[in-house]
């Protein structure tokens, strides 16, 4: 579970950095340049760490699926980030941990306790509670809504890379495994951005190199915080890592209290409660 807590807090930092970044100098240039400098960052790791490589054709073909997915669900939240609010798109996508879940308990033959399961189900539930206010659904909002088409299917692909990876990694080790869809992901967003031959700037500004540094920050962010993942899934349950990272949408909800002056609202209070007592039941299963 600590491991799935610290994907949570690398995830969410990234998220809500992506948002800000996404606005100034589009999605295209904040996906290519953060899975970029996530790459290098694992490229280091590898040269530091120096992990034993035993990665059959099957696992590296696995990999190569599961970073295309992984290409594709990127380019979709950073799109619906860039598009907002985050509010709702962050919640949205969390729910991603319910697929893997469900994969891992029919795939994995994860047998989860009843205690156990019910705080992975109440945790996901206090994370959707918190990030979401209430009191915004019933008005219209056509930013919200177009962002809200891109999470919904940037989560149903997350859902089943973050299953991929954390089932691969179990069988060739967390950092080759990431490794390995990392390149792939990055390959393949590189590949989109050259047939595009463009990436289309928002407000059609000039490309603004803090804002791209601020893309590089958010993909070493969020490259540790996928390493924290398949680390975790590497040593114990995918369902029960997946269901503490999760919580990642904590981070842009609180960046909005302190940084965008957001006020929360009472179900989102809530949330926090049963986010707090979900992860009590997960740690004591």
């Amino acid at each position: 579970m600590i491991f799935g807590l610290a994907a949570a807090l690398g995830w969410g930092v990234a998220d809500f950095g992506a948002a800000v970044v996404a606005r100034r100098v589009g999605t295209m240039v904040t996906v290519v340049a953060s899975q970029v400098a996530g790459l290098l960052t694992l490229l280091v790791l590898v040269a530091v760490l120096r992990p034993v490589w035993s990665t059959p054709p099957g696992v590296i073909a696995g990999m190569a699926a599961n970073g295309i997915i992984a290409a594709a669900a990127y380019l979709l939240l950073y799109r619906a980030l860039e598009l907002g609010p985050v509010a709702l798109v962050s919640p949205v996508v969390a729910a991603f941990s319910v697929i893997t879940i469900a994969l891992a308990v029919v795939f994995l033959e994860e047998s989860l306790p009843g205690i156990v399961a019910f705080g992975a189900f109440t945790t996901v539930l206090g994370v959707v509670l918190t990030s979401t206010d209430l009191r915004k659904l019933g008005r219209p909002s056509p930013i919200g809504r177009s962002g809200l088409r891109y999470a919904i299917a940037s989560m149903a692909l997350f859902g089943v890379a973050t299953f991929l990876l954390g089932r691969y990694a179990k069988e060739v080790g967390w950092l080759p495994a990431l490794t390995l869809s990392r390149t792939f992901s990055a390959a393949s967003l590189i590949g989109v951005a050259m047939f595009l031959r463009r990436a289309r700037l928002a407000h059609g500004e000039g490309l603004a190199l803090p804002a791209v540094a601020g893309a590089v920050l958010v993909g070493v962010v969020d490259v540790l915080g996928g390493a924290a993942y398949a680390r975790g899934t590497e040593l114990g349950y995918v369902s029960i890592v997946s269901a503490a990272s999760a919580t990642f949408p904590l981070i842009p909800v609180v960046g909005g209290i302190l940084l965008l002056r957001e006020r929360p609202a009472a179900s989102q209070l809530a949330g926090v409660v049963l986010v707090v007592g979900g992860l009590l039941l997960l740690g004591g299963g």
